[in-house]
């Protein structure tokens, strides 16, 4: 069994909280809201970037979006078995997944940033060997460390929040996220610092069951919304001083 459909099948174990309403006017949506500052809790209220485009791609289409949040492990079984319309939660479009999903085109690139103490010095990504380094199961990071590292002691972890507590303890020598989380965590904890290791491989897409029919008015969506310039003004809002 390849790690992919390990991960899907222990996810299914997971209750997934909700059911999808059966109506054409509502698309639910996964996420995990645990990655700001795409998507995260703020007191009882899901925010972030992923949230306000899900929200924007469903006005476009006359639609309104709703959300169920879980695990990041559980977001693609949740997609698998139905039981929401799509899932958007930094997901990156890797040729493994499109072989069980459809994708949206993409709607957002970004930047691998490594996580460590300012007194560590980390240059290019050759620094990670023989470091145990901590990534959240299943993201872009954790691919990525898989195909391009050698030599390094991955640590996987259900939220990268985990995985930052890991890094304060002194328990991992660094953690491998985005230029936004990168930003917004050393910004939270001014003895951690953050350095550019690599562009990613795969842009983020919102992910749908294979055949969806929502598949051609979402990417007709993203593209009036990266034509009117709304989509611009969105990462703006979100990732300033983040790239």
């Amino acid at each position: 069994m390849n790690a992919f459909w390990l991960v899907l099948s222990s996810a299914l174990v997971f209750s997934l909280s909700g059911c999808k309403k059966d109506t054409s006017n509502t698309i639910v949506f996964a996420l995990s809201a645990d990655y700001p500052p795409f998507e995260f809790m703020d007191h009882d209220a899901i925010k972030g970037f992923d949230v306000e485009l899900a929200k924007m791609i469903a006005h476009e289409i006359k639609k309104e979006a709703q959300f169920q949040d879980m695990q990041f492990s559980s977001v693609l079984a949740a997609l698998h078995s139905r039981s929401v319309d799509a899932a958007i939660s930094t997901i990156a479009i890797t040729p493994e997944r499109q072989k069980h999903f459809d994708f949206s085109d993409s709607y957002h690139e970004d930047s691998l940033f490594l996580l460590h103490p300012k007194d560590r010095i980390f240059h290019h990504q050759d620094d990670l060997k023989n470091k145990k380094i901590a990534c959240q199961l299943g993201t872009t990071m954790d691919v990525w460390l898989k195909e391009h590292t050698d030599h390094t002691d991955i640590v996987r972890m259900n939220t990268t929040s985990q995985a930052v507590e890991a890094l304060k303890a002194g328990h991992v020598d660094g953690v491998l996220i985005d230029s936004a989380q990168a930003v917004t965590f050393a910004r939270q904890n001014p003895h951690l610092a953050h350095t550019f290791i690599a562009k990613s491989d795969h842009g983020y897409g919102i992910a749908l069951p294979k055949g969806s029919p929502l598949k051609p008015a979402i990417n007709r969506a993203l593209g009036v919304l990266k034509a009117n310039g709304k989509l611009d003004q969105l990462k703006a809002k979100w990732f300033e001083n983040a790239q």
